[in-house]
C-alpha cells in the first residue's frame, strides 16, 4: 500500500488490513511512505508498533528515480519486500471488512486465476456526484466494455486500484511494476498487460468487502481525474475529439430530439433514450433507488463526463505535463509510457 499525505484517512484504512481475518503467519503488509511531509509516516511507524511482529513493515522513500512516476515507483519498491505466492496491490484510503483477504484468495484460488480486482463500494455525497460516477461506471463497463475482461477469450483486460490481486508469477511474467512505471493509469493497464499475456482474470463487485470514500465533492472528483482521462486515451487529440463529438450525439441528442420528431425517427430516438435508461438503472443496481432518482438527469451527466474529458486534455496540453501527488510529470516523459 504506497500513500503520499495522506494522513487523514490513513489510519481507518491501516487498521481495517491488520484487521484482517487471514492467518497472521501468512500475511505480510508493506507500507510505503512515499516522500510524505505530513504525518503519514508517523501513522504507519506507530501502527507497526502496536501490531508488534514482523507482519508489518514500514518504507520510507526520500526520493524519485528518473523515469518513473511516484505512486508506480512505490509499488515497484514495496513488492520486493514480501514473500508470498499473492501480492494485492491497494489504495491507501480504502477500507477493508475483516474476511476480505481471505475471502478474495480463496476464490483466486478456487478460479484458477492469475489476477482478480474488485471494485469498491464508492461513498458519495451530493447528487451530481452520485450521477458523474454512476455515468463514469457505465462507461467504464458497458461502452469502453470492460465487462469483457471475464471473458477468458476476450482481450480486453481491467485492474482497478483499490483491490489488484496477482499472483508472484503472473506479475513477473507481466514484467513487474517497471513495464507501468510512466502510466498514471496503472491500475487499468496492470489487467491489461494480464490478458495480453494470456492469464486468468476476473473482476468482480467487492462490496461490502471494501469501500471507499473516493472524492468528497463533483469538483473534487472532476479534479482528481485530471491525471488520468488522457493518459486512458493515449495522449491521443483525435481520440478525445471523437469521444467529444460521440458522447453527446449518442447520450445527449436522443433526450434533445423527443420533441422535435415524429413517426419512425420519433421511434428510433424513444428507443435509443429508454435502452440508455435502462442500462444506467441496471449497471448500477446495486445504488438501490438512488439510481432512480439520478435516472432523469442522465444526460447531464453525460455532459459532465464530457467536459471532465476535455478538461483534461486541454490542461494537460497547456501544461505540458499533469501535477500528480505534488509532483510535475511533463508529458514528454508520460508519453514514452503511452506504448
Amino acid at each position: 500500500m504506497p500513500a503520499r499525505n495522506e494522513e487523514a484517512g490513513l489510519e481507518e484504512s491501516l487498521r481495517s488490513v491488520l484487521a484482517q481475518d487471514y492467518p497472521e503467519d501468512r500475511l505480510e503488509a508493506v507500507w510505503v511512505d512515499d516522500r510524505s511531509t505530513d504525518g503519514t509516516g508517523r501513522v504507519m511507524d506507530r501502527l507497526r508498533e502496536e501490531a508488534g511482529g514482523e507482519r508489518v513493515r514500514v518504507l520510507r522513500l526520500d526520493g524519485l528515480p528518473e523515469g518513473w512516476l511516484g505512486k508506480n515507483h512505490a509499488i515497484y519498491t514495496g513488492v520486493r519486500e514480501p514473500q508470498g505466492e499473492w501480492l494485492l496491490f491497494a489504495d491507501a484510503d480504502v477500507r477493508f471488512e475483516p474476511s476480505a483477504f481471505r475471502r478474495a484468495v480463496a476464490y483466486a484460488e478456487r478460479e484458477g486465476l492469475d489476477h482478480l480486482t474488485l471494485v469498491p463500494e464508492l461513498e458519495l455525497e451530493g447528487y451530481w456526484l452520485r450521477g458523474f460516477a454512476a455515468f463514469s461506471f457505465v462507461s467504464f463497463l458497458v461502452y469502453r466494455g470492460c465487462y469483457r475482461a471475464n471473458d477468458p477469450d476476450a482481450p480486453m483486460g481491467v485492474g482497478i486500484g483499490a483491490f489488484n490481486l496477482i499472483r508472484r508469477r503472473a506479475y513477473e511474467k507481466v514484467g513487474t511494476y517497471s513495464a507501468l512505471a510512466l502510466r498514471p493509469d496503472d491500475d487499468l493497464r496492470l489487467g491489461s498487460r494480464v490478458k495480453e499475456h494470456g492469464l486468468g482474470q476476473r473482476m468482480l463487485m467487492g462490496s461490502p468487502l471494501l469501500s471507499v470514500a473516493w472524492y468528497p465533492s463533483l469538483g473534487g472528483m472532476i479534479r482528481g481525474l485530471e491525471k488520468n482521462i488522457f493518459a486512458v486515451l493515449d495522449y491521443s487529440f483525435p481520440k478525445v475529439l471523437f469521444y467529444a463529438a460521440v458522447v453527446p450525439a449518442a447520450t445527449v441528442w436522443p433526450f434533445l430530439a423527443l420533441p422535435f420528431t415524429r413517426g419512425l425517427p420519433l421511434a428510433a430516438h424513444a428507443g435509443a433514450a429508454l435502452a440508455q435508461l435502462a442500462t444506467f438503472v441496471i449497471v448500477n443496481r446495486f445504488l438501490g433507488w438512488r439510481v432512480l432518482l439520478l435516472a432523469p438527469a442522465y444526460p447531464l451527466h453525460a455532459l459532465l463526463v464530457t467536459y471532465a474529458m476535455v478538461r483534461s486534455t486541454l490542461l494537460v496540453l497547456l501544461r505540458g505535463g499533469i501535477y500528480w501527488r505534488g509532483t510535475f510529470y511533463p508529458t514528454s516523459l508520460l508519453r514514452r509510457g503511452a506504448v
